[in-house]
């Protein structure tokens, strides 16, 4: 994608390097941007070229959330309750569109997904972060989740993930307050995986992210899912589907190699295949 676009990708040696490029906007998020980013996730479960995808943002901010002038109905595209501009028939039945999709495909792109973190990420940009597997950040870094300064109830799936990855209490106290979390606190809470020096969040989540790529993807890719599977299945459930990834993944090139390497007593050379 060219340098002006709203959306940036790179692929670097099996990472897909997702960046946010509106940094005059503190990278928020307009229906534009919230449809190319949906896109692209569609597309990228597809490739198997890449293995893991990082996600961060241009400029001086991760994702500030949705842009107001488009939440203010100042723009061409309607927005439910606020404008009185025709709605496309895909968002009457989904109000919040592309922007809460994004969050469900940073999940099903089946793909490990690490957040780089400089700056703030509220709102949106919070349910984004929250959606990826890990999340590296500096001491920049500011949550939010930022709906109710606005006005607005919270959206892009926030409420699911907050209890999820922290307390009950906290994630009660953002949603109701809108507080903002600083880089220590975010950190404290469990907001944050990983809190690196100013400017090294990127090349974290890419070392991370490589690391990954370098490991039996398809094994990986199967884990993950069921771990997402498991928040709302059964043991049971859940013991009937690992039985199945376990036989999924045995048919692999990896698991002959994995094995044939740890007999051997050698390092797996995996191919993702």
């Amino acid at each position: 994608m060219a340098a002006e676009d709203h959306l940036l990708f790179d692929v670097e040696d099996g990472v897909g390097i997702v960046t946010f490029n509106r940094p005059k906007r503190m990278n928020a998020v307009n229906w534009d941007l919230s449809t190319d980013l949906v896109q692209l996730f569609r597309e990228l479960r597809f490739r198997d070229d890449v293995r893991t995808l990082v996600l961060t943002g241009a400029g001086n901010a991760f994702c500030s959330g949705g842009d107001a002038e488009w939440l203010s109905g100042g723009t061409d595209r309607g927005i439910p309750g606020i404008s009185d501009k025709p709605l496309a028939r895909y968002q009457r039945k989904t109000p919040a569109g592309p922007f809460a999709e994004f969050t469900r495909m940073i999940v099903e792109v089946e793909k490990p997904v690490i957040a780089a973190i400089h700056g703030p990420a509220m709102g949106a940009g919070l349910a984004y972060a929250l959606a990826c597997d890990r999340r590296f950040a500096d001491n920049t870094a500011r949550m939010c989740a930022a709906m109710v300064r606005l006005g607005f109830a919270p959206d892009c799936g926030i409420t699911w993930l907050l209890p999820r990855i922290t307390s009950l209490s906290t994630s009660l106290r953002m949603v109701e307050t809108g507080c903002i979390l600083e880089a220590d606190e975010a950190y404290k809470e469990g907001l944050i995986d990983e809190l690196v020096d100013e400017g090294q969040a990127l090349p974290a989540a890419i070392e991370y992210a490589k690391k990954l790529a370098t490991g039996p993807s398809v094994a990986v890719d199967l884990a993950r899912r069921f771990v997402h599977k498991a928040l709302t299945s059964t043991l049971d459930e859940i013991l009937d589907y690992e039985a199945v990834a376990a036989t999924m993944s045995a048919h692999t090139e990896d698991a002959k190699e994995g094995t044939a390497a740890f007999v051997e007593k050698r390092r797996p050379k995996f191919k993702g295949r």
